[in-house]
Parts: structure tokens; sequence; C-alpha cells
């Protein structure tokens, strides 16, 4: 009895050193590119470039994030996660103490859209799947603690006093350097499944209700075959048609980015609009952070004690960014605008879920992969999102019908969410009455 209480005492501590670990070299990563936006005008002023270039530059990282994580995860199955997301942090440290060096803006595109960007997206989806794999019994609340991004709130801070030192130049070669710190920290943390001889399980009840490939045993053993690139890039692409429901979530994801994207882009530009000075508009989007963190922070504690489901929860947080996003016209009073923003960035917070749902649709062996088809098919929805409502915009003369439009968006979201599940539940009954009745189980499991 006493071995089996240190034990898990031990097993504890282990999962909070490794998601600590893993929070850390999330926000040395992809939590400090975010943040590029703060060199902007000192870019300007240095290349003699437009702020629309820069920004494009500045945005092209979040899009080859998305776009390279497939091949990211695929390295994985060569060489292991700790090489890996190692080889990803030293990418994307080379990225910023090469960007200290531009003297062009053609430059700027290849240290930090390209090198960086693939750096980040080696890091960013790995670690995700990793403390998914390896955090099955906190998964929830691991989840959201490393996606938490603090390094938005601490990163502008830090950036400006080390340019008032050393100049952007100077403060892009110590950031660049600081990065270094996740490499070392990915070596003690991330063990390579290569090296480490462990047999994974998974226990099948808590995936009842919307895994798609039950089976009557209880727990079943999984073992990874060696397969090549070709086949891996097959597995891929049918993980929508073999697990619908994470179709559905493709869907959902695609539209809750087009619309998060459209709605926090100009939330800035619209506070100008009605009158509220530069300064106060800018600090909505630190209260949208920390409405942001908040919910990264404490989301996956109801879910922890059973209190609610992560689907449920993310349907909600869904029609509370639609209600949100819709009453953000009508608030023309600062006071009443900055709690709107930050229960909006209370729901945003909810993203992380995602990757929660996803694991409990395709279960543990195939997270890996669907967080890289998760990434990649959503790569142009900032962009869209961002384009879509400055032409509503130029089109309308108003920033409130684009507003509308971004609440049905959100709204059609949480239908795609909601409505889907409904279906399988339905089908599962059916499928366990048919079943009972003396159906042949084949034939039921031929239907899915």
């Amino acid at each position: 009895m006493m071995d089996t209480t240190k034990e898990t005492k031990t097993s504890l501590l282990r999962t909070v050193v490794l998601v600590i670990g893993a929070h850390i070299v999330l926000i040395l990563t992809d939590g400090l590119t975010l943040c590029f936006g703060v060199y902007l005008n000192d870019l300007a002023d240095e290349l003699d470039a437009g702020l629309g270039v820069l920004g494009a530059a500045s945005s092209l990282l979040t899009t080859v994030l998305h776009l390279f994580s497939p091949i990211g995860t695929l390295i994985v199955l060569k060489i292991g996660y700790r090489r890996t997301i190692m080889l990803g942090t030293l990418l994307t440290s080379c990225g910023l103490i090469l960007s200290s060096r531009v003297q062009s803006v053609w430059q700027l595109f290849i240290s930090h859209s390209l090198i960086t960007g693939i750096g980040v997206s080696m890091v960013y989806a790995n670690t995700v799947a990793f403390i998914g794999i390896s955090c099955r019994e906190h998964v929830s609340i691991a989840n959201g603690v490393i996606t938490a991004g603090t390094g938005l709130i601490a990163f502008p801070f830090l950036i400006n006093v080390l340019r008032s030192m050393y100049g952007w130049r100077g403060s892009l070669l110590l950031l660049g350097a600081c990065v270094l710190h996740a490499t070392l920290i990915s070596v003690v943390i991330f063990k390579d499944p290569k090296t480490t001889k462990t047999t994974i399980y998974l226990e099948d009840e808590k995936f009842i209700e919307v895994r798609a490939d039950d089976e009557d045993d209880e727990k079943k053993e999984i073992i990874e075959e060696e397969k090549g690139t070709k086949e891996l890039l097959k597995e891929y692409l049918k993980l929508p048609l073999k697990y619908p429901l994470f179709g559905f979530l493709l869907i959902v994801s695609n539209v809750l980015f087009i619309s998060f994207a459209g709605a926090i882009y100009h939330l800035v530009s619209h506070a100008v609009d009605i009158g509220i000075s530069e300064q106060n508009a800018a600090l909505l989007m630190t209260i949208f952070g920390i409405g942001n963190l908040v919910s990264r922070l404490f989301n996956g504690v109801p879910i922890k004690l059973n209190l609610i489901t992560s689907n449920k929860l993310f349907s909600v947080t869904l029609l509370t960014a639609s209600v949100c996003t819709i009453l953000i016209p009508f608030c023309t009073r600062y006071v009443y605008l900055a709690a709107i923003v930050l229960l909006f960035g209370w729901s945003i917070g909810s993203v992380p879920l995602i990757y929660l749902i996803s694991r409990e649709i395709v279960g543990v062996r195939n997270f890996p992969k669907s967080m890289g088809v998760l990434l990649f098919s959503t790569a142009p929805a900032g962009v869209v999102g961002g384009f879509f409502t400055g032409w509503i915009y130029d089109v309308s003369g108003s920033y409130d019908t684009a507003f509308f439009a971004m609440a049905s968006l959100f709204f059609v979201a949480f239908l795609f969410q909601v409505l889907p599940r409904f279906y399988y539940l339905k089908y599962k009954i059916d499928r366990d009455i048919h079943t009972a009745a003396g159906c042949p189980k084949s034939v039921t499991e031929s239907v899915i």
C-alpha cells in the first residue's frame, strides 16, 4: 500500500514537472514569436518598408506553423519527440538571431516567416501531442496549462526593456539566445519513445461517448507499426473519413479561427472608430489576453472534476463567443466594451479544448496525426478572417456589419459542433439496440 502511494506521488510529480517544462518551452517559442509585432515600427524605420509588408511577414509565420505541422509530426516518427522538439527550438533561436541581422524585407521573410515558422511548428504541435499522450489522467488540466499563453503578457514588457537598452537588433539577438534554454529543457523532459520501451494502454470507457472504434475489451494495447511516409500521409487524409466527428471538428476549427481573426484583428480599430482613445483601445487587447489566460488555465478543472464534458464546455464557449461578438457594436461606453471583451477572451481561451476533443475522438494513438491535420487545415483561416472583416468594412463603411457577420460564423461553428453529435449518439443507441437484439457486431461496425 505504501509503495502504491509513493509511486502515485512520484508519477504526479513527474507530470507536474513535465507540464511546467512544456509550458516554458512553448512560452519561449510560440509565445515569444507572437510578440514580434512590437518590432514593426522599428523595422519600418530601419528597413524603409511599409507596415503592410512587415505585417505580412509577421503573420506569415503563423501560416508556415500550421502548414508545416503535419511534416513535423512525421519527423517525430523518424527521430522521436525529444530530437524533433530540440531541433525546432534550435531553428526558432536561429531564426530570431538571423532576424536581428536583416538588411531588407525579403530577408525577414526568410529568417522570421520561414526559419522561425518551421521551428515553432516542430515545437508546438509535437509538444501538445506529447502532453496528450503522457498525461492521460490529468490531460484536461495539462492541456490548458501548456497552452495558457502567458508569454503574451510577459514578453511585450521584456521586449520594450531590451529595446530601450540594446536597440531592436540587440534585443532580438538576446531573445534568440533565451530560446536556447528551451533546447536544454527539451533534453530533460521529453523522453525519446525510440529509446524508452513502454506499453501505452487506452481506457476505452473514458472515450465511450465519442469514440467510433470501441471494442468490447476494457483496455487494448497500442502497437505502433513501422510504416513508410506515403502510408502515413494516407492515414492523415483518412482521419476525417474514419472518424466523422473529427471531420466536423475540422469544419468547426476553421469557422472558429476565421470568425476569431475577423473580430480580434479589427477590435482596436473599431474602438478608435467609435471615439475611444488609442491608448484605451490598445488596452482592450490586454483585457482580452487576461480573459484568454484565465480560460486556458482553469477550463480543464471542471472537466477533471467531471462537472462538464469537454464537448459541452466547448459548445458553451462557442455560443458565448457568438453572443459577445454581436454585442460589441452596441457597447458605446468603454466599461461595457471592456467587460464584453473580457468575456470574449474567456470564450476564445477554449481553443485548446479542440485538441482535447480531438484526442477523445481519434484516441491516443492517432492524436499526434490529428494535431497535424488540425493545424494544417486551419492555416488560411486567420488570413481569411482578417481580410473578410476589412472587406466588409470597406464596402459598408461600418464595423457593425462585420461584427454581426463574425457573430453569425461563431453560431455556425456552434451548430456544427452540436448537431452532428446528436446524430451520432442517436445512431450509437440504435446500434446498441440492434446488437443486443442479436444483430451481428460486424454488421453494425461496418456501417461506421
